[in-house]
């Protein structure tokens, strides 16, 4: 059984691209899958994975957009569940139980509760079922700041102890903001080569794709700057050969 990891970097060298397409889709509800839908098949060929969050899941549930996650299984596209889980073990298993038996490759979590009867559980269960656990490390909007780059006692800043807790626990990923060159650098010395960086806040929230690959990233995390363009699948292949790594 290929592992998360092994599945997203092998879509990665298949389309070159280092692009999470974020699916975070607004609008009448009514329309919400149906765009969701034409923006994944405007920009299949140009990212290797896609991310969906409360935008769907919220309004839907699982079988609300069984459309949406068959067509990104058709074409290989791993599936990531921005839940940003944050309770303990036992009700974050039910969770991360329920969509890897609905074809999610992986969850983003929160560090913060801790790994006894927290994040420990969950991701030994994940990877039992061929998952993945993203955690989260430096969030990228404006106010982050505010929290991730607090000091614990002993000098660390918070972001630095949730990289920390990646590389200790064996995630499988962290979410790092392409916003903050400065944490995506020392959060690659942190967890090293084996745990992979996604960077959202690429377009709408300001940040750079070249600069956040170049500073750590394994993969951007884009949804406005795609969605919302005029050809989202010109944006798309933008960012795909902005991003590529030899």
């Amino acid at each position: 059984m290929q592992t998360f990891r092994e599945r997203v970097l092998a879509s990665s060298r298949k389309r070159g691209s280092r692009v999470v397409l974020a699916l975070d889709v607004s609008g009448p509800f009514g329309q919400r899958v149906a765009r969701a839908t034409k923006v994944l098949e405007l920009t299949k060929g140009s990212i290797a994975a896609v991310k969906v969050n409360f935008h769907l899941l919220l309004p839907f549930g699982l079988t609300g957009i069984r459309s949406l996650i068959d067509l990104c299984k058709g074409e290989g596209l791993p599936l990531v569940a921005d839940m940003k889980l944050n309770d303990i073990g036992s009700t974050n298993l039910e969770v991360i139980e329920s969509l890897l038996a609905s074809d999610f490759d992986a969850v983003i979590a929160n560090p913060l509760v801790g790994y006894r009867d927290g994040m420990g559980e969950v991701i030994e269960r994940a990877h039992e079922l061929g998952g993945g656990v993203i955690l989260l490390v430096y969030m990228s909007h404006r106010g982050a700041n505010e929290g991730y780059t607090l000091r614990l006692d002993g000098g660390m800043r918070l972001y630095q102890a949730f990289a920390e807790r990646a590389r200790r626990w064996g995630a499988d990923g962290t979410i790092v903001s392409a916003r903050s060159r400065a944490a995506l650098r020392e959060t690659r010395k942190i967890v090293g080569a084996d745990c992979l960086i996604f960077a959202p806040g690429v377009g709408a929230q300001g940040g750079e794709a070249e600069a956040a690959m170049a500073s750590g990233a394994d993969f951007i995390i884009v949804g406005r700057s795609i969605i919302d363009s005029v050809e989202p699948s010109e944006e798309a292949e933008r960012l795909r050969s902005a991003t590529r790594k030899p």
